[in-house]
């Protein structure tokens, strides 16, 4: 075996090879110490810092080492930075960079695949920067092609070459003491864990659990399965600690635009930072002890740094200072009912798996069950819609009998075949932590109220029974150039923290923890400055606490510590205040068009046909997910026409195909804009619709590549001028420009890569 690293012992050998490949074979190696702590009481931060594609590699680490210098104390004990060389051979360009950075002892973790196989780094030149470079904490591998089913792609002795890989770059990190870093986008981590192929890379992963970081990328559409799977990874032992890889193109993943606004983004930063604090708390009530952040232009450094100021800084911190990223002893109480993928060597054996855990791909029974999902296959799920049932984690095949033993209730694919049949598993086994219909959790340590709409504005209401009460009717005092603080006594009060902030800065910074008197001078308050001053206390005394969450509103409260619900604002003219409750912040403005449907500037003659507009669309998005080929001609008039002259007949045609390719068709709709000129003369509205039409293959043409998406109109925006005539009382779709469907969108999903066919206008050829 020409590629085990303990080639050089026979014995070793067929260890590793037991190991490797009967999953039910546990072997102890012996590897020095990780080179780096991380736990749930020091969580690992790892910020990425891309260079400019024509940046040589002293000018890569130049910027790392400047985004280093200017990284906030607060997180610098807690952090890595992320490198990668923007092009070419990755060993030669880190060998190049690596040298000032291990002068300037600035800890880099260093990718080594991506999504281009051949830039993959070897082992053998993974080992070589190990050992060399002792400020490479660890390496990362992204965007690893886990969609791919070829039973070609194997070496010499039928191994997958990629599980080769693997298994080999997880074996070197962990004899230097370093970690490999994992994080995988959309349902990777699910199709690694059911693929046979990769049941090796498992077993490495249950050896050199301390050496391995499964993380969840913030990319695709299966965000919510993808987190439960990386828990259900640590779970089962194949890591010591997981990760959240938080990532601002989820967003336009999403097919959001901007709160009520769907369809095709052309800016991705446009994300609201709200999200990125619900991906982190999403993380953290599981048990995530590292966080990952991407792209760099959303961090300290970067342009749109009010993502870190806003959402990222202010999260991190809270997590860190109050201990409220849950241990694994408070998950395993939490965690009821699990779910054992089911072995998948082909992209048909993995849907049996998505069908119970993914509402894009597939049906998402379990999932609509469990938590609710908004408009499944088209609202994509960030934040669960329920909190009363705790994440239910993913089970490889492959976990060990005491992990599968631990769960009150394990169910396997297929367990039932509805979302009722599901319900009724699961209803038995839900705790609610507090009520209205925002998303609740208590775990550990930390409460966690979270607002659940991703992209729609609405506020919700929460209610807890019990929460530690804040502290109140405190004063601020000037005494010369200090300020003393007093408040007053509870019996079930232990310590108490001082903060202070200095206006408009919204952040509160801890100037003393752990004071036992109720009392404290502020030794060094900054001179002719307005001075916030809050109080919180570790504390049994505990009241209800209820209201509103608005729109990327998510709370991150303790169950010992106190929240601050009162300030004292000393001005410099005032020698004394009295705290005073801090105003609920005001309700953003509800967006004048909601985001369906949308009448704005019709008037009531208008509005009445638009109305049977938006009816007769409903029924054409019913029809379509139903594969209802009569139900959608039905919306078609005789005698339609596109710009192309292809009539009724290729329309059906066109639907037919799809329906008979794809899987879970599924329609994204919302009004650009309406136009009645025509109206009064032809009985025609015009209307500009973002109208995309999916569906899932369950793989490309060639078998190789599982699930690709078909979206027709095959354009940027997925928007189409559709033109419907009142034609004897019933609106019915008479053209549309850009056509829908397409045939010649629809056959290039089907063409390979010298077939020079092109999505486009399905034109006549000519004479």
């Amino acid at each position: 075996m020409n590629n085990w690293p303990f080639r050089e012992n026979a014995l070793w050998g067929m260890i590793f090879f037991l190991a490797a490949f009967l999953p039910g074979v546990a072997v102890s190696a012996q590897y020095p110490p990780i080179a780096i702590e991380i736990s749930a009481e020091h969580p690992l931060l790892i910020f990425h810092c891309a260079a400019e594609p024509a940046a040589l590699p002293e000018q890569h680490a130049d910027r790392i080492m400047a985004a280093w210098r200017a990284m906030p104390d607060a997180v610098r004990p807690y952090a890595v930075m992320q490198a990668d060389a923007p092009r070419g051979d990755r060993h030669a360009y880190y060998q190049a960079m690596l040298p000032p950075l291990q002068e300037a002892n600035v800890p880099v973790v260093l990718r080594i695949a991506g999504d281009d196989p051949r830039r993959r780094c070897a082992v053998s030149q993974v080992e070589a920067l190990l050992r060399a470079f002792t400020t490479v904490k660890g390496v990362e591998a992204t965007d690893l092609p886990l969609n791919v089913y070829d039973p070609l792609a194997v070496d010499e002795e039928g191994v997958s070459l990629l599980a080769r890989w693997l298994v080999g770059a997880l074996e070197t990190a962990a004899r230097y003491g370093r970690f490999l870093h994992l994080p995988l986008g959309d349902v990777a981590w699910l199709r690694l864990m059911a693929n046979p192929d990769y049941a090796p890379v498992l077993a490495k992963m249950r050896e050199c659990q301390f050496y391995v970081i499964p993380s969840c990328l913030h990319r695709g559409p299966g965000t919510a399965a993808q987190t439960a799977a990386v828990m259900g990874l640590w779970l089962e032992g194949c890591a010591a600690q997981w990760g959240i890889a938080a990532d601002s193109r989820w967003y336009a993943d999403a097919r959001f635009i901007a709160p009520n606004l769907f369809g095709a983004p052309a800016n991705p930063a446009k994300i609201p930072s709200a999200l990125y604090r619900a991906m982190i708390l999403n993380g953290a009530m599981a048990g995530a002890a590292v966080y990952a952040f991407s792209p760099d232009d959303d961090l300290w450094f970067g342009t749109q740094r009010r993502h870190w100021d806003a959402a990222i800084l202010p999260t991190m911190t809270e997590l860190i200072a109050g201990g409220l990223i849950a241990r694994k002893d408070f998950v395993e109480k939490k965690a009821q009912v699990a779910y054992q993928l089911g072995a998948a060597a082909n992209p048909r054996d993995f849907h049996r798996n998505l069908r119970d855990l993914d509402a894009t791909l597939d049906e998402g029974l379990l999932m609509q069950a469990a938590y609710g999902v908004e408009r499944p296959g088209h609202i994509t799920e960030l934040v669960l819609n329920r909190g009363d049932l705790y994440r239910i984690p993913i089970l490889s095949p492959y976990a060990p009998q005491d992990t599968l033993g631990g769960f009150a209730l394990l169910v396997q694919p297929g367990a039932a075949d509805s979302v009722q049949g599901w319900a009724r598993l699961l209803d038995p086994y839900r705790s609610p932590d507090g009520g209205g219909d925002a998303f609740i959790s208590v775990v550990g340590r930390g409460i966690f109220v979270m607002h659940t709409r991703e992209n729609t504005l609405a506020a919700q209401r929460f209610a807890l029974n019990a929460a530690p009460a804040p502290v109140r009717r405190f004063t601020a005092r000037r005494e010369g150039e200090n300020v003393e603080l007093t408040w007053p006594f509870r019996e079930g009060d232990v310590s108490y923290t001082v903060l202070r902030r200095i206006p408009p800065n919204p952040q509160y910074i801890p100037i003393a923890v752990g004071l036992l008197e109720r009392r404290y001078v502020d030794p060094a308050p900054p001179p002719d400055q307005t001075l916030a001053y809050a109080v919180t206390a570790l504390t049994n005394e505990t009241e209800p606490f209820e209201g509103m969450l608005h729109y990327g509103e998510h709370l991150l409260l303790s169950v010992v510590e106190s929240r601050i619900a009162e300030e004292a604002i000393l001005s410099p003219l005032l020698p004394a205040v009295q705290s005073a409750p801090i105003p609920e912040s005001p309700a953003p403005p509800e967006e004048a068009r909601p985001w369906w449907p949308d009448y704005d500037g019709l008037d009531d003659t208008q509005q009445a046909a638009a109305r049977a507009i938006v009816e007769r669309i409903e029924l054409w998005e019913r029809a379509f997910q139903a594969a209802d080929l009569d139900g959608v001609m039905d919306l078609y008039a005789t005698d339609y026409e596109d710009a192309q002259g292809w009539g009724f007949q290729y329309v059906r045609r066109a639907y037919q195909w799809f329906f008979e390719r794809c899987r879970t068709p599924r329609m994204h709709r919302q009004i650009r804009r309406w136009n009645f000129d025509p109206y009064a003369a032809t009985r025609e509205v015009n209307l500009l619709l973002y109208c995309a039409l999916t569906g899932i293959a369950w793989s490309d043409p060639a078998g190789r590549i599982a699930d690709q998406i078909i979206t027709i109109p095959r354009t940027e925006s997925a928007e189409a001028w559709i033109t419907f005539t009142d034609k004897d009382g019933v609106w019915r779709i008479q053209r549309t420009n850009p056509a829908v469907p397409n045939f010649r969108d629809l056959l290039s999903y089907a063409a390979g890569p010298y077939d020079d066919l092109a999505p486009g206008p399905d034109r006549l050829a000519g004479p």
